[in-house]
């Protein structure tokens, strides 16, 4: 196991050293992230002047709230394009949360892995879905590699720690959302992803940026003790996916 010093500080700026965001919420009027076209290109020139150069962007695909498609978020990518600030790549997943829509389009073809077959996926922050091993079991079978978004932010997993690794036991990648380890989502959170991190579980870090205010509050995470001790750990996965 990596060896982490507590008291070394963080030698990072920014975040070129990990290259790659992919998690972020960037195409235009699909749902809780970009509003239109120019609020997507003002968060990617953003992403860009905090280090990133390849983006992965996953807007939510949730039935009951964001039901998008291959098709509809197609189209959203499609205004973007010519429009990107040089020097960008901008690729197009989804997070998508597991609901009956999600098995319909897992059914017919519907989704859009992104490199290694990979899936970003959530659910609910509150209560554990009864059907969870099995829903990552089918995965599986199927032929895709789950990664669970932010597994810091699901509330019901932080007295039962040791489910994270029964999880990474069952192969799947796990994605730190990067303002967890600033105070953004509470200390409980934090406490959580700092956890992970130092028990080596963390496979990707992602800024899940929604709007212009994460901009502002990202430039503090590169500067942070565990966001040093995440990239020099030599575990981090995100330039795989380049």
């Amino acid at each position: 196991m990596f060896f982490f010093n507590r008291s070394k500080k963080s030698s990072y700026s920014d975040f070129s050293a990990v290259g790659l965001d992919m998690h972020s919420h960037l195409i235009p009027g699909v749902d809780d992230g970009a509003k239109d076209v120019e609020n997507s290109i003002q968060l990617i020139s953003g992403l860009k002047t905090l280090g990133f150069a390849h983006l992965i962007t996953t807007p939510h695909t949730l039935q009951e709230i964001h039901p998008n498609t291959k098709e509809s978020l197609t189209r959203g990518h499609e205004l973007l394009n010519g429009k990107l600030p040089e020097g960008i790549t901008l690729n197009l997943s989804s997070e998508y949360y597991l609901d009956d829509q999600f098995t319909d389009q897992i059914n017919s073809n519907g989704v859009m892995p992104f490199k290694g077959n990979r899936l970003l996926i959530e659910f609910s922050q509150i209560s554990r879905p009864h059907n969870l091993e099995e829903s990552i079991f089918e995965l599986g079978i199927k032929g895709y590699q789950v990664v669970l978004a932010h597994p810091e932010r699901y509330l019901f997993f932080h007295k039962q720690f040791n489910y994270y690794t029964r999880l990474k036991e069952m192969g799947v990648e796990l994605q730190v959302n990067a303002l967890s380890l600033t105070p953004h989502y509470g200390k409980n959170i934090k406490t959580i992803a700092e956890k992970l991190i130092e028990n080596d579980m963390i496979d990707f870090i992602g800024t899940d940026i929604h709007h212009v205010k994460h901009l502002e509050l990202l430039k503090e995470v590169p500067t942070t003790k565990h966001f040093a001790r995440l990239v020099d750990s030599g575990l981090l996965k995100n330039k795989e996916l380049m």
